[in-house]
């Protein structure tokens, strides 16, 4: 039986139940070995899939894994084929393993030309040269699939595994009333821009007459936007940062979601905007845009000027059925962002390398 062993950096619980079903599919040989159980930034509480798993590293304080040990188990569990999601140290060691035990590569990563345009020469050198010997390459989106034809790797090697949520939980509350207008929910740093978010409500507020929102998540940035909202006088709930399970009825509340950014791969957040039937903004900036947002569909892919975001947002609310439209819309078209659809891309990377 072939083995496969996939390293990452730490458990996301977006893709528990995608290696899951990898692993299911491939008969159980599948192993995940994670370079941190936790990143000091992230305060994810992840229920393990069932599937074969290692942990190299309680905490980690950065992104940056460099666990040398890493050979050590690979040296243990000898996987015909080594998927690596990243260039850190720690999966560099696991390619050197790979090319010296003449073992089949792959490479996965959530990059886009966008959120990978600030990287050195070295960092690309490493990428082409790491690129000579991978056998296929995954990705969540067709903006991950034009970064790899940026290096010049064949369309035919890509296989998309689409970034996904349990779409079920979230879709039970598409119905409800809803009590805020504007949603936001992510990280409080400058990359997440919250406070164009909290600008949007404002000026919202002051062309519609009101603007209640709803944000979820924490940060550094969290007086900056609380001390803001206040002083604008705007209704609004913060409940701080809510446990994956828990989402489903936050999202459920709100009628619009925003999605700006300076810089995202994906956004899985919109995923769980969308399967609640909730329209959204957002910019190019994001790798959802133009592939899980589309333009006049299911939401609006805008440029990042506050006064064009207010007057779709209030086009929006004056038009019932526009609303209604793009609401309907959202939840069919993530559908196919799916746990199952999520494991058959590496499956079917796995098998076309063999």
């Amino acid at each position: 039986m072939t083995k496969v062993t996939l390293l990452t950096n730490i458990p996301a619980p977006y893709r528990e139940k995608m290696h899951e079903l990898v692993s299911e599919y491939l008969g159980g040989a599948y192993t995940v070995v994670y370079c941190a159980e936790k990143e000091s930034d992230r305060k994810w509480k992840v229920k393990y899939g069932n599937y074969d798993k290692l942990v190299l590293s309680k905490i980690s304080s950065n992104a940056v894994h460099n666990n040398p040990e890493v050979i050590k188990y690979l040296n243990k569990l000898n996987p015909d084929v080594v998927v690596i999601m990243g260039f850190y140290p720690t999966m560099l060691y696991a390619y050197l393993w790979s090319l010296f035990r003449a073992k089949k590569l792959i490479v996965f990563t959530d990059g886009t030309l966008q959120s990978e345009s600030h990287l050195s020469l070295i960092h690309k050198i490493v990428r082409r040269i790491v690129f000579l010997k991978t056998s296929a390459f995954v990705g969540p989106s067709e903006a991950s699939a034009a970064l790899y034809e940026s290096y010049g790797i064949n369309k035919n090697k890509f296989y998309r595994t689409y970034l996904s949520v349990n779409n079920k939980l979230f879709i039970n509350g598409s119905s409800i009333d809803k009590k805020f207008d504007l949603m936001f929910s992510g990280q409080f740093i400058d990359r997440k821009m919250p406070l164009f978010f909290v600008e949007i409500a404002r000026l919202v507020k002051k062309q519609f007459g009101k603007c209640d929102v709803l944000i979820l998540g924490n940060g550094i940035l969290e007086k900056d936007i609380l001390t803001l909202l206040d002083k604008y006088n705007i209704d609004y709930s913060f409940p701080g940062f809510i446990n994956q399970e828990e989402l489903p009825k936050y999202y459920a509340q709100s009628k619009l979601f925003l999605f700006p950014t300076v810089n995202d791969p994906w956004g899985v957040v919109v995923n769980e905007a969308m399967a609640s039937g909730m329209p959204v903004i957002t910019c190019s900036n994001a790798g959802v845009a133009n592939d899980l947002v589309i333009n006049d569909l299911n939401g609006y892919v805008l440029p990042l000027s506050e006064m064009v975001w207010v007057d779709k947002i209030v086009e929006i609310f004056n038009d019932d059925t526009t609303y209604k439209r793009l609401s309907v819309n959202a939840i069919s078209h993530v559908q196919k962002y799916s746990f199952d659809n999520a494991a058959k891309g590496i499956v079917d990377a796995v098998n076309s390398v063999l």
